[in-house]
């Protein structure tokens, strides 16, 4: 009886240094830029996360810091210095290094992409009849993004810059022909830069495909915050809380319904940087083709 007591007590005391241990305050970067609804919109969905699973647990505040590019949020995620939780496009290599939540944010919207061009690259863009021809132009990525090596490995050339705004900048100096963005990203992207960038249009004939999704995660070390966020990624994914979060906030809500009749062009790549567990065939976590169609 007294091994039992003890047995019990220890389980106790070692499920509450758990919940200690996740701290009350969690540290994430600050906006990309006074013009990224991204930041909002993944600070709500967490923090709907942390309630619907915090079974009486406080909930953390969340404290943005410094901003930094993918790259450099990435690594100090990674160290453990500066942030405890970001939200990142997947990787092999992200999924290895870094505690993935693995429900997608945003249903796998952003696998979905659209492109940006200059208006008078639009009779240029409207000869496009395949992947092949889409291969005579260059797109522009960021240097650090999954989707970067995505496109070269489906043979599409790509020029890079670390810095999120430059690449408004160089596709507004010719620098390249095209900046494919989520579905969601695209016509908000355009509007909140038209008198910086009054050139840049939103071209939707196109739609570029590939699953791909942006992932909630943390330190592999900080397990417990990771389990977390799971289970209430889980069970907001299970009562449609995240699509109807998409349908309701201002960086999704204007793709919906996600069917329109600008779109006749479907091109599909591959993606070589998804684990092999990747269940993007789940209707209650991602978005499927057959939406857009």
């Amino acid at each position: 009886m007294a091994f039992k007591l003890y047995f019990l007590a220890f389980i106790l005391l070692t499920s509450l240094k758990s919940m200690a241990e996740i701290s009350p305050i969690l540290n994430i970067p600050k906006a990309r830029s006074d013009l990224d609804l991204s930041q909002d919109y993944h600070k709500q969905l967490l923090l709907l996360a942390l309630n619907k699973a915090a079974n009486g647990r406080a909930i953390p505040t969340l404290n943005s810091v410094a901003e930094m590019s993918q790259g450099r949020a990435r690594q100090e995620l990674f160290r453990g210095n500066l942030i405890d939780v970001y939200w990142l496009g997947t990787s092999i290599i992200d999924e290895r290094d870094l505690r993935a939540i693995k429900v997608p944010t945003t249903k796998g919207l952003i696998g979905y992409r659209k492109f940006i061009i200059k208006k008078q690259s639009i009779a240029k863009f409207d000869q496009i009849k395949n992947l092949a021809q889409l291969k005579s132009l260059t797109a522009c990525q960021g240097s650090h993004w999954p989707d970067t090596l995505i496109l070269k490995q489906a043979g599409l050339p790509v020029i890079t810059t670390s810095t999120y705004e430059n690449l408004f900048s160089m596709l507004n100096a010719n620098r390249c022909d095209y900046f494919p963005r989520g579905y969601h990203d695209l016509e908000k992207e355009v509007e909140v830069r038209k008198n910086l960038y009054p050139d840049l249009i939103a071209y939707h004939r196109i739609l570029l495909h590939y699953p791909f999704a942006v992932y909630f995660f943390t330190r592999k070390e900080n397990e417990d915050l990771a389990l977390w966020i799971e289970a209430g990624m889980q069970q907001l994914a299970k009562e449609g809380a995240i699509e109807a979060l998409m349908k309701r906030h201002g960086l999704t809500a204007h793709v919906f319904p996600l069917i329109n009749d600008k779109t006749n062009l479907y091109l599909n790549i591959e993606n070589p940087l998804l684990t092999q567990d990747t269940n993007y065939k789940n209707p209650d976590a991602w978005f499927i083709p057959a939406d857009f169609k």
